[in-house]
């Protein structure tokens, strides 16, 4: 075998395994998530989600989408990363406890950061999207989830991990696991 034809199955060789690391890691990543994050429910309100392309999924609103920003902040920019400290409350429900452009000077033990960026700010109110609005389900139970969504009967059970990254690991209706995200 010449050295040319040698050198490139040695380039073919390096790319493929470069792509199957780059793989296996966000593989490992989000199963990582799901399975080490820390769990919090959230409420969803209801958005109409029907799309012809993407199969059945449902499409998800949260309250801490939308930040009040305090009197004489300076709004972020737009896609600017913003850290949203939530707090479950003595009724079980999980609510913003402060939030900021950068990542919070302190979080008590029983605070937990989520991050995300700006999707656009409207007089002092700032909407973040987290990467947890959509959540694809079942073929066939995408009807039925979205009348309980629209119902208001639907939590999500979300892990955040430390750097406050988030993944949807469930649906919950009436406080049972109505659908669970599948490690793999």
């Amino acid at each position: 075998m010449s050295t040319e034809r040698r050198n490139l199955w040695l380039a073919i060789a390096a790319v493929a395994l470069g792509q199957a690391a780059v793989l296996g890691w966000m593989i490992w990543d989000r199963t990582s998530l799901l399975a080490n994050g820390r769990e919090v429910v959230l409420d969803v309100a209801p958005v109409d989600p029907r799309s012809l392309f993407r199969g059945d999924y449902v499409v998800l609103d949260y309250d801490i989408a939308r930040f009040e920003l305090p009197q004489g902040t300076v709004a972020p920019a737009k896609n600017a990363p913003f850290y949203v400290k939530l707090k479950k409350g003595a009724d079980g429900a999980w609510a913003t406890s402060g939030g900021s452009a950068g990542w919070p000077e302190s979080v008590a033990p029983d605070e937990v950061v989520i991050a995300g960026r700006v999707d656009r700010v409207s007089g002092g109110t700032v909407r973040v999207h987290y990467g947890i609005e959509s959540f694809f389900v079942p073929e066939g139970t995408g009807r039925e989830i979205e009348q309980m969504v629209g119902d208001r009967k639907i939590s999500a059970l979300i892990a955040i991990g430390s750097g406050g990254q988030a993944a949807i690991k469930g649906l919950m209706s009436d406080g049972q696991r109505v659908y669970d995200e599948p490690l793999l």
